[in-house]
């Protein structure tokens, strides 16, 4: 077995530098010890982990499962070190995440003022934008992201699901009337503020478990949560938005949602973050308090 732990080590270290030089010179050997220990777990897996070639080297689908599972063996054995050492440096540094842009919402953002709040030392950069990053590419140190992400190439932890509803102001909703279905919006004459690359309105019944699809048309489209708000805000248009993020608009009766027992298609929240981010990092600390201090919180009220 434990030769076995070595092999998977050097594996992950390979998986993680992209090349067999930059695994040797982080782990103090030499590129042939390194090749043989690949070649040892192949034999064991009896499959393919890496194609090698002259310039570069391709982790395999199996090679990817396992860097999965060596990465994970790794971070454990790292935390239970780090449990045993009797001195802890206060977390400091700078921690850079991208959101999108409904996380501004109030109780997302208390969240956030609590962590620096607890972490005073730690100065937050956070960008609300939509989209998915190549964290390699953007610098973020962790990103918060919708939609299936089972084929990223990082390390991926699901939060939570959560959907959108239609919201509009009271005004318009007086002056078009009231929908009793998702085809009465266009009946009825509403426009509708849309999400850029969101070309078609899917509604799910939760009560009957029914599905309607409806094209949108519409002269404005952005691919920001704020200014769909704004804009349903003025009567400009109804729109797809989280209840998390217009709560205090409609505790105030400034917005109201429509199509009470409709929403959009459940879609994942999750957090995505380097292969490299260690336990101690400062990416596993904001996810962690975030975890425990929001994301179960909010399964817990709900």
């Amino acid at each position: 077995m434990l030769p076995k732990l070595k092999s998977l080590a050097v594996f992950a270290k390979v998986a993680e530098t992209g090349s067999f030089s930059a695994a040797a010179n982080a782990l103090g050997i030499s590129a042939p010890v390194v090749s043989q220990h690949i070649s040892q777990l192949e034999k064991t897996v009896d499959t393919a982990l890496i194609y090698r070639s002259t310039r570069s080297l391709t982790l395999t689908d199996a090679g990817q499962r396992l860097s999965m599972h060596a990465h994970e063996m790794l971070d454990a054995a790292e935390a239970g070190l780090e449990e045993l050492q009797s001195v802890m440096n206060s977390p400091r540094g700078k921690l850079s995440v991208s959101m999108p842009s409904f996380m501004a919402a109030p109780k997302f953002t208390a969240f956030i003022a609590g962590f620096c709040k607890q972490y005073p030392d730690v100065t937050m950069e956070v960008s609300y934008e939509t989209g998915h990053h190549n964290l390699n590419e953007s610098g973020y140190d962790l990103a918060i992201q919708l939609g299936d992400l089972s084929d990223s190439n990082f390390m991926v932890k699901k939060l939570t699901e959560g959907h959108a509803c239609v919201y509009g102001s009271p005004e318009l909703i007086k002056e078009l009337g009231v929908p009793d279905r998702p085809e009465d919006l266009e009946k009825l004459g509403y426009p509708f503020i849309c999400e850029i690359n969101w070309p078609k309105m899917v509604l799910h019944n939760k009560k009957t478990g029914e599905v309607v699809h409806r094209s949108i048309s519409s002269n404005f489209w952005c691919d920001n949560g704020e200014a769909k708000k704004q804009m349903a805000l003025l009567g400009s248009g109804v729109t797809w938005l989280p209840d998390m993020y217009v709560a205090q608009e409609v505790a105030d009766g400034k917005l109201v949602r429509l199509l009470p027992d409709w929403t959009s298609e459940d879609v994942g929240v999750y957090a995505v973050w380097p292969r490299n981010a260690g336990s101690r990092s400062l990416t596993r600390l904001f996810l962690n308090y975030m975890i425990e201090t929001f994301i179960k919180k909010a399964k817990i009220a709900a």
